[in-house]
Parts: structure tokens; sequence; C-alpha cells
């Protein structure tokens, strides 16, 4: 059985933990090495996780039923009734088991008790496994964007938007 535990601060070293085994084979595919390594020095150090949960994004951890933790998500409120799902990502070798999904479910619910009419997400344009993910789950193209995310790096994006009502 799934769980999700809300994370906080003190988690900050199990989310990198788990992106440490999971970013590198999931974007090794489409982006370099030096980008991969650039990414996460950039988002995923305990300084900028701390940033982000004090920013008021919400990080929640899954836990398989041998207790193992098998992915993370983050999600913040960005408009009145829109928020952003910035990341979901779920052990290598866990995918394709329900885990996405179960998280997934877990977070639009909680958003519906907040009355949010819509989540938002980016996509790499190039990551057709996640597109496919999100197309399943309900998301539709909303928009094209390419981020400068510094050191000469972009990230070009597909922003995805799923109706939550």
């Amino acid at each position: 059985m799934l769980s999700i535990k809300i994370a906080s601060a003190d988690d900050i070293n199990d989310i990198i933990s788990l992106n440490f085994k999971i970013w590198p084979q999931t974007y090794s595919h489409i982006l370099q090495e030096d980008q991969i390594a650039y990414m996460l020095r950039l988002m995923y150090s305990p300084e900028a996780l701390k940033k982000q949960m004090d920013s008021g994004h919400t990080f929640i951890i899954c836990t398989d039923e041998q207790e193992e933790q098998v992915g993370f998500a983050s999600f913040s409120k960005i408009e009145d009734d829109v928020y952003k799902l910035h990341k979901i990502y779920i052990l290598p070798g866990k995918q394709g088991l329900g885990i996405g999904q179960f998280m997934l479910h877990y977070i639009t619910e909680s958003l519906q008790e907040k009355y949010a009419k819509f989540l938002e997400l980016n996509v790499n344009i190039h990551n057709q496994q996640a597109q496919q993910f999100y197309k399943k789950t309900g998301f539709i193209l909303y928009r094209e964007e390419d981020i400068d995310i510094g050191n000469g790096y972009y990230m070009n994006d597909y922003v995805l938007r799923k109706p939550l009502s």
C-alpha cells in the first residue's frame, strides 16, 4: 500500500537522495551531462529546496508497502485558482506501477479542497514518456515556453493544464 507524507525541511536530504537516483537517468537522453549537473545544483541543493519550501511549495514523499521512499512531488499556488505541479518523480525501477497516478490523485484531491480550478505543469518538449503520462491523466497543452535558467541553458517546455472541477 502506498502512502504520502508531507515533507518538511527535515526531509530535504531524503528528497535530494531520491532525486539523484531519478534525475540523471530521466534526463540523460534529452539533456547533456553538464546541463543536468548544473540543474541539480540550481534546483536541488539543500538551500534551493529550503527556499522552495519557504516560498510556499508543498513537497510530498511517497512510500511503498516496504516503507521504501519511491517518489516525490512538489506544488504551489501561482494564481487565485491555479496551482503548479513543479516536480513529480518516481524511481526508475518503480515507474509504471501507479505511483505517479497515486501522487497526482493525492495532489488534485487536496487542491480541489482549496477550490483550485486548474493544475499546471511544465514538461520538456522531448520528454515523450512524461507527456504521455500527463495526457493520460487529463492534462492538455496550454502553451509552449522557453525558460532561461542561466549559464547558457534553456528549458524548452510545453505548459500543460488539467481542469480540476
